[in-house]
């Protein structure tokens, strides 16, 4: 139990209802980010992170040191709950500004549910209210996901949001809508989806992932590596600056969903380079699979 004075009374604090608050609300926090910046993370990881978070909150009430309740130690707790989840992922700089955003607009809805429900500032900082949280925290995060959408559109064709499913696998990619993509499937004339090999690696199990990862420059030798351990990839040829003429290993997914809609038969060829360097994307489709929303 901890007690603290907010507007000249005295309130009392369960740990274990202090605890709990701090994980529900790091644990939304740390989800709406990776939703919004398109990270796939396991639910473990955010767990983790929203653990860590709140052991640091219920330390820093419990210890009652000054130093600990700085706005340094702060911001070092959401760091070190980001690296815990996100540490792996690239453009870690892009999903610490959104998580920061996420935070700062969760707080002022909470801060103005409070006001607007006639409590004080001391009922914000400490939200006892479960469907205030929830409401809050579903408010935030439909303003923040708009903005980002928007943000997103302005840059190139905007993004589009990937899922791609493989033999009971699964994984959820960001990808860049480029108008200028003209790569097609030259049997069916369907446009093609290129990501990055690191970005899809999950859909495949160990050996086949080192194939993919080798450093094999015949990617003929590599088909027949790919073949001998029963998967169906192909070849496509393309030309880009700097390369005339080159080949691209594609295999067709089990399902594929962009932006919410179907387009399952889409073949999707893997890029051994690097297609953002901050990291903001890790594949690019064609204006042609991106469909306006009625």
């Amino acid at each position: 139990m901890s007690l603290c004075r907010g507007g000249g009374l005295l309130r009392v604090i369960y740990a274990d209802i202090l605890f709990l608050l701090n994980f529900a609300v790091n644990y939304l926090l740390l989800l709406a980010t990776a939703k919004i910046s398109a990270a796939y993370v396991s639910r473990v990881k955010i767990s983790l992170g929203a653990l860590l978070g709140a052991a640091y909150a219920l330390a820093a009430v419990l210890m009652a040191q000054t130093v600990m309740q700085s706005i340094w130690f702060k911001i070092g707790a959401a760091l070190i709950m980001l690296l815990t989840c996100f540490g792996r992922e690239r453009g870690l700089l892009r999903i610490t500004l959104i998580f920061f955003a996420v935070s700062a607009a969760f707080g002022g809805v909470v801060l103005a549910a409070s006001l607007a429900g006639g409590g004080g500032v001391m009922d914000a900082l400490v939200p006892v209210s479960l469907k205030v949280l929830l409401l809050s925290f579903a408010v935030s995060y439909a303003l923040l996901t708009l903005v980002f959408r928007k943000l997103g559109r302005r840059r190139e064709g905007g993004f589009a949001h990937t899922v791609i499913e493989y033999s009971g696998r699964r994984t959820e990619i960001n990808a860049l809508v480029d108008t200028g993509n003209s790569l097609t499937d030259p049997l069916s004339g369907k446009p093609v989806i290129i990501a990055e090999t690191k970005a899809v690696l999950g859909l495949f199990d160990a050996k086949a992932a080192g194939i993919l990862l080798s450093d094999e420059e015949n990617v003929s030798h590599m088909l027949e590596k790919l073949s001998e351990c029963g998967l169906m990839f192909r070849l496509l040829p393309f030309s880009s600056v700097g390369t005339k003429r080159g080949m691209l290993i594609a295999f067709r997914p089990d399902k594929i969903i962009v932006n919410g809609r179907d387009k399952t038969g889409t073949l999707v060829a893997l890029s051994s380079t690097r297609l953002s360097e901050g990291g903001i994307y890790s594949a690019i489709v064609g204006s042609g699979l991106v469909e306006a929303k009625a």
